[in-house]
């Protein structure tokens, strides 16, 4: 049965709302005996009881009209269609294309893609239209980042959106990138101030924590370099004797640590090879239970558990010097990532040096 245009005629429908509002939708016949029907997620009020709500009703009996007319010209030209499946992509759920795109990545930074997933979802649950999705909201996503994470890790996980973000553009759903204007905080290049001195731990050893599996993982950390979330996942199985293997779970790089004297002690008593080696809270509650802890030390500096790491790069480093020892206890995969920490020691000679008493000198 061919197309019969003669009786064409797009009409707008409303249906009534629990919250005393209208959706307006639009439906047809598209000439071959379907009814098609469109939600169009413009609305109005049943009862204006202000002028906002009188302007607004005037404005979207402006815009119905004219998405009907422009429904018509393009149901006579043949374009109906694709406009169809272009708006259908507009309005899809911008979180469910996020997901979709993270379950089919198959790139070597999947842990961190899934990670700005979920840092997406925490800051914007769904549903969340793909037309929502606008330069504020990136921006948005972005302060939030800077809020949650440090400077490197925000930075990551901002270019995974923005990576996300260029491949729906690819596939339609956004003309132009909503965050083409946003400018990615560049990664740092150099490591926290706030690092902890051979000192300093000694004073976080002697001090008095809150709880005590924080305190020896903490310590621990700043032996061996690892993670939080590697600390988090460590089982006994990586350990072996006086050797530590693990697989970072950001890299998925493998490294063998040889565990001093002090480190084998912070370990304590060995379990089941299944056994995780440290029961710890949440991410955020250990960094709250760190920063109690180093007031109560005494230590005048802002702490996270992630300068247990940078701390062990910057003393194996001031200790040792050897730039490809502390390459591959820490696990990186270029030096690159490394060079900050002869960076930093020179920093601290540079400051010894400086703070050393001044002369007066009569000569």
């Amino acid at each position: 049965m061919g197309r019969n245009d003669k009786f064409f005629n797009v009409k707008i429908r409303e249906k009534l709302l629990k919250n005393g509002r209208v959706s307006l939708f639009l439906d047809w016949h598209d000439g071959k005996g379907k009814r098609k029907k469109e939600y169009t997620g413009l609305y109005k009020f049943v009862e204006p009881s202000n002028r906002f709500e009188k302007e607004h009703n005037k404005e979207i009996a402006v815009q119905i009209e004219v998405l009907r007319a422009e429904r018509t010209r393009q149901f006579f030209s043949g374009d109906i269609d694709a406009a169809l499946e272009k708006r259908k992509l507009k309005n899809q759920d911008f979180v469910e294309y996020f997901s979709n795109y993270v379950d089919n990545y198959k790139q070597k930074d999947i842990k961190v893609m899934r990670a700005a997933l979920n840092h997406f979802i925490k800051f914007c649950p769904p549903p969340l239209s793909a037309k929502d999705v606008d330069e504020k909201l990136c921006r948005d996503f972005k302060d939030y980042l800077k809020e949650q994470l440090n400077r490197e890790s925000q930075s990551s996980y901002f270019a995974r959106f923005k990576k996300v973000l260029a491949e729906a553009v690819r596939e339609k759903v956004f003309t132009v990138s909503p965050a083409i204007n946003i400018k990615n905080t560049q990664k740092s290049q150099s490591i926290p101030k706030d690092i902890l001195t051979i000192e300093d731990i000694q004073k976080l050893a002697s001090a008095e924590c809150g709880n005590l599996e924080v305190k020896r993982a903490f310590l621990f950390a700043c032996y061996t370099g690892l993670r939080f979330c590697d600390v988090e996942a460590l089982k006994w199985k990586n350990i072996k004797g006086s050797t530590m293997i693990v697989s970072q779970l950001k890299t998925e790089r493998q490294v063998s640590v040889n565990l001093n004297q002090v480190a084998q002690q912070l370990l304590g008593e060995s379990n089941k090879a299944e056994e995780n080696v440290f029961r710890l809270p949440s991410s955020t509650g250990t960094n709250k239970v760190i920063g109690n802890w180093v007031k109560r030390a005494g230590i005048d500096k802002h702490i996270t558990f992630h300068c247990a790491r940078h701390s062990f790069g910057t003393n194996l480093m001031m200790y040792d010097g050897n730039i490809s020892t502390v390459a591959s206890l820490l696990g990186h995969t270029s030096w690159k990532h490394t060079q900050k920490y002869v960076r930093a020691v020179e920093s601290l000679k540079e400051e010894a040096v400086n703070k050393l008493p001044s002369l007066n000198l009569d000569i």
